[in-house]
């Protein structure tokens, strides 16, 4: 198995994403569409591969060791905010996203020169997440702590994404290896419910999810980096089980 760390500017981000370790391939499994370099259409092409690709992905590879994308889980995330309007610590375990199978690829173009890919996407349902939280901190003026199960949703209008890659050497088969994956999502709600908030009082906790879910325009301002990084990692640990065991040359022909 692997698990994922990162770390990023605005605060402390840790995430563990669990993958199932299998044996090598050389071809891509069926389902999966091909592309031709050569093709005037090719970035057409690729949109349509990835798109197809998405409920394979959502139900899980296993000759290729790929768990199940949607619900995907992250057995461990935290955010750790120290500065700013929202300064939290904020603890996920056991979160699963759900919706991404939803996903429609609104267009992709790939650089053979540079190896990298961009991509405009929008999901057709809401984003959620749904797992157990441990919270401590302020947001805006307000203290904040708590420990239970919460659910947040997402709605996302729009993501921009840029896939940067690098070509090795596998076994004498030329792979491509993900150095970085960025997203910039817009979002036109949030809706957060944090249950068990202030040891259980059931009046603090309710004003206080009201009041975020008030402000969930200074939330998202706040906290968008982190769920940025989350969804990068994310996708950079999928797409990669998938690259380290299918060559370029199955990928894309000539």
């Amino acid at each position: 198995m692997t698990a994922n760390i990162l770390n990023i500017v605005c605060g402390l981000v840790y995430v563990v994403i669990v993958c199932v370790n299998a044996a090598p391939s050389t071809k891509l499994p069926k389902g999966f569409i091909q592309c031709k370099q050569s093709d005037p259409n090719f970035d057409g092409c690729l949109m349509t591969g990835i798109q197809s690709a998405i409920p394979h992905l959502a139900k899980g590879v296993p000759n290729l060791g790929i768990l199940k994308m949607d619900p995907l889980r992250i057995d461990k995330l935290i955010i750790d905010q120290g500065k700013g309007p929202v300064s939290i610590k904020l603890d996920f375990k056991n979160l699963d996203i759900t919706n991404l199978k939803s996903i429609v690829i609104d267009k992709v173009h790939y650089n053979a020169d540079t190896l990298s890919v961009d991509a405009e996407l929008h999901p057709l349902k809401p984003i959620v997440l749904d797992g157990d939280y441990e919270i401590s901190g302020k947001v805006l003026i307000l203290p904040i702590v708590g420990k239970g199960r919460c659910k947040i949703t997402i709605d996302v209008t729009n993501l921009v994404g840029t896939i940067k890659m690098k070509s090795v050497l596998k076994n004498g088969n030329k792979h491509l290896e993900i150095v970085n994956i960025s997203w910039k999502f817009t979002a036109s709600k949030l809706n957060l419910k944090f249950d068990n908030l202030f040891n259980g009082d059931k009046a603090l906790g309710d004003n206080m999810n009201v009041f975020l879910n008030e402000n969930w325009r200074e939330l998202i301002v706040e906290l968008q980096p982190a769920i940025e990084e989350v969804f990068g990692t994310a996708f950079k640990e999928i797409g990669q089980q998938f690259l380290n065991r299918i060559p370029l040359d199955q990928i894309i022909l000539p």
